[in-house]
């Protein structure tokens, strides 16, 4: 069982890149970006910012996979 079951997700692009809008510093909720980078064939850099937290400023989401 996750600890963010239930809570919701962002997707992006035709592959639905999925991930966790929550601060991977605080915990907290984040604004996240309208797009991201996918690299090549389906891939995202992990530890690039494409959220914007309150409290920590430019953070990357929590990624989960693709659907």
């Amino acid at each position: 069982m996750s600890e963010y079951e239930g809570t919701r997700r962002v997707c992006y692009g035709e592959d639905e890149a999925c991930f966790v809008p929550v601060c991977s510093k605080c915990g907290r909720f984040v604004k996240a970006d309208e797009t991201i980078r996918i690299y090549g064939e389906g891939t995202v850099k992990e530890e690039e910012p494409n959220a914007t937290c309150k409290k920590c400023g430019r953070v990357p989401m929590l990624f989960e996979g693709f659907l």
